[in-house]
């Protein structure tokens, strides 16, 4: 236990610390999961520190799966899902207007399985299933008109509905007077569709809810929650964004005003909001951004006690018109934040390349690759429409992969000027701090701090590029001290990524 004089030392520390007295915030727990630096969480200040988007690296090997069979179409995109399915890896993706299946034991090395399901010219196809026409659906899903993707559902106790596929369905001759209020003479909504193998289809539900109105909507497995979360698109304009806009020529004809809502079920059928434009926004495009930018999608994961979301971005502009991928950050999973400066998380393709004007993203959480996080998307070589220039590129596209190395989202960064951060009080939860860092041609020296801000310990320098660097003192830690504490970064030359301590 710790002793009295010691807890007056702590009562004390969190005071000085904190900086305010006895109504201050409650010391941020530090324990295992590691703490990221997405957002200003565990910040109390920050002197010459640059927060920076760690861009994903794409495989140079992309695309690692590309329409070339004699049956595909020009375009394969994720518009679908990739899962780690036992020994295999195992992709469903938009194959021009149908559902096609691919499978893999690495995930980069496709092959795409000739079922019975969809014959082409008489040859058996991977395809799972197909529409005929753009208004004209298969017969066993009556409305589909595009993937969102699938997931498998282990805790179903129904084994038929193992893998569920969520897509968009469109009625194109609705008569009510409830439908789409964007789309008239239209009913949009959720299908759902259940298999025991992947494979195999049987329709669920054609309107699970219509609180979506349009492709490219995501879900997750919240197991805080123990309810799947669904983020799908709806249209919302802030009156600041249009007052700052409208001055353009294009605003009128162009801006739509595309933005993210957000559902939520606990069995993927019966949803809290199901009505049209009922759902709460939770990510719109605001002033910050240049003007003509639309929230496309969102995918949203948790991650080490947080929620991360890729954010696709629409630059709808007639000169542009071109879609790219963008971070955001919650603690609720209701209240996003943009990341950074709202640089590209996943970039578009330079000249000569396959993924350059247009990215879509899978509908899964990354995978863990060794000490990677996979991200699978899909990539065009044409613009989204409309777009009044010449630079169009041909309707092919194609699907890959980027990576970064876990944990590394964003950096907190310093020059060799030197910076530093300030975290609020902490109550750490074992003894051994831990980084994950890159200070190999520079330095990171953490230090303990006591109640008057001066030292409790000291470190020793940090001067390592590792995803798990324990921390070192240069003297012991006092034994009975588990009170709230706070510490002082000193970078130089240093990227910080994440911290926690066990």
């Amino acid at each position: 236990m710790m002793s009295k004089a010691a807890a007056q030392i702590c009562t004390l520390l969190f005071i000085a610390v904190a900086g305010v007295g006895a109504s201050a915030e409650p010391p941020i727990p530090i324990g295992a999961a590691r703490q990221l630096f997405l957002d200003d969480h565990l910040i109390a200040s920050m002197s010459r520190v640059k927060r920076t988007v760690e861009s994903a690296q794409k495989y140079p090997g992309n695309p690692v799966l590309w329409p070339g069979e004699r049956w595909e179409p020009p375009m394969a995109t994720v518009y679908g899902s990739v899962i780690r399915d036992g020994a295999k890896f195992k992709m469903w993706y938009k194959s021009g207007m149908g559902v096609g299946y691919a499978e893999s034991y690495d995930g980069i090395q496709w092959s795409k399985p000739p079922l019975e399901l969809t014959l082409v010219d008489g040859e058996r196809s991977n395809i799972l299933f197909r529409k005929k026409s753009k208004t004209e659906s298969p017969e066993a899903f009556p409305y589909f008109y595009e993937l969102f993707g699938v997931h498998r559902d282990d805790p179903d106790p129904d084994p038929s509905r193992r893998y569920k596929m969520g897509f968009l369905d469109i009625d194109w001759k609705y008569k009510g007077s409830d439908g789409d209020p964007w789309h008239k003479g239209q009913r949009r909504g959720l299908g759902v569709a259940g298999s025991p193998d992947g494979i195999h289809w049987k329709l669920m539900d054609s309107w699970a809810t219509e609180a979506i109105v349009d492709g490219a909507t995501h879900w997750m497995w919240d197991p805080t929650r123990n309810k799947y979360v669904l983020y799908g698109r709806t249209r919302k304009a802030l009156p600041e964004v249009a007052a700052a806009w409208s001055t353009n020529d294009w605003f009128k004809t162009w801006f739509s005003g595309r933005a993210v809502a957000r559902v939520e079920s606990s069995d993927f059928l019966r949803w809290n909001f199901s009505k049209p434009d009922a759902a709460p926004v939770v990510l719109t495009a605001d002033t910050q951004d240049k003007p003509g930018t639309e929230i496309y999608s969102m995918k949203v994961f948790p991650y080490e006690g947080i929620y991360i979301g890729l954010v696709q971005v629409f630059h709808a502009t007639p000169e542009e018109s071109t879609l790219d991928v963008q971070l955001a950050v919650s603690r609720d999973s209701i209240r996003f934040r943009r990341v950074g400066d709202r640089s590209a998380f996943i970039a578009l393709g330079l000249i000569g390349s396959w993924d350059r004007f247009n990215l879509s993203l899978a509908n899964n959480d990354p995978i863990l690759v060794k000490d990677e996080l996979r991200f699978y998307y899909g990539g065009r070589m044409y613009r989204h429409g409309p777009y009044a220039g010449p630079d169009k590129g041909p309707e092919k596209s194609g699907i890959g992969f980027a990576t970064i190395q876990r944990d590394r989202f964003v950096a907190l960064e310093a020059s060799f000027e030197g910076g530093e951060i300030l975290t609020k009080p902490l109550k750490l939860q074992g003894r051994k701090l831990h980084l994950n860092a890159k200070s190999d041609f520079g330095e990171i020296v953490v230090e303990l701090l006591g109640a008057d801000g001066s030292q409790i310990a000291r470190s020793k320098p940090v001067q390592r590029d590792g995803l798990d660097i324990p921390v070192e003192w240069k003297q012991d830690l006092p034994k009975d001290h588990d009170g709230p504490v706070a510490l002082r970064i000193k970078l130089q030359n240093a990227r910080l990524f994440a911290l926690w301590c066990d």
